[in-house]
């Protein structure tokens, strides 16, 4: 092995050793990105390529919810590295969606984190309903509706047939502004109106139903009695006291 081999093997040792024992405390960006890019690039030095991608995209989240064919963009980003990295965001949205099964949801704040998490950075407009025993544990969530949201396409048996044969007592909802802040309109009003006809025919529940902006700003339609389509009243940003 030559001696820029063994030094950036050695770099690399201490990296994973230092990981293994401090877990990513005390970990920057550059260095939690780095050690990722030693699996998909295994004998080259990765400080630098960490330090462009990061340069380029502006955070580890951004690099990770970037496409292969952005990722390729870079000087050192092969297809294989692409697909590595890209394949983060949704291992990551897996997990977190598996952590939160079973997960009280205790009204606004819990809602809007999940709601942020999932929809906040999406290119496309999606609404969400997320199905919630008589606890408030959430049993599991639904993807009703992606790309062209409107009360016309709700159907109701459809919303029937998720629902029964589970343990659902009320349900929330969340849609997403791919473009801006966060806004509740008539086509929110005529999406609830449609979904809590159809869940109260079976007993059920809904209880909230949230817009999430791509800045990270919400509303609650039910939570802050906020029905109006061109006011900015009770919208919030993550992070806000409530």
């Amino acid at each position: 092995m030559s001696s820029d081999g063994k030094k950036h093997g050695g770099h690399r040792d201490r990296l994973r050793e230092r990981f293994i024992r401090d877990g990513l405390d005390g970990f920057e960006e550059h260095n939690i990105l780095e050690m990722l890019l030693f699996y998909p690039i295994p004998q080259k030095d990765t400080n630098e390529l960490a330090h462009a991608l990061l340069d380029r995209f502006g955070s580890l989240e951004s690099v990770f919810n970037a496409t292969p064919e952005e990722l390729m963009q870079i000087d050192g980003v092969g297809e294989h590295t692409a697909r590595f990295l890209s394949m983060f965001s949704k291992t990551i949205d897996a997990y977190i969606t598996d952590r939160r099964q079973n997960e009280m949801i205790s009204g606004i704040e819990n809602i809007t984190d999940f709601a942020i998490k999932k929809l906040a950075y999406l290119p496309t407009e999606c609404l969400l309903m997320l199905f919630i025993d008589n606890k408030q544990f959430m049993i599991s969530w639904h993807v009703l509706q992606e790309g062209c949201i409107s009360p016309q396409m709700i159907d109701n048996r459809s919303i029937a047939r998720m629902v029964m044969g589970t343990n659902t007592m009320y349900v929330m909802m969340a849609r997403n502004n791919p473009k801006g802040k966060a806004k509740l309109g008539k086509k929110d009003n005529g999406i609830a109106l449609m979904v809590s006809e159809a869940l109260r025919s079976i007993g059920v529940v809904l209880f909230d139903y949230v817009a999430v902006g791509h800045d990270r700003s919400f509303c609650a339609m039910f939570g802050n009695a906020y029905t109006c389509e061109n006011e900015d009243a009770g919208v919030k940003k993550a992070g806000d006291s409530k």
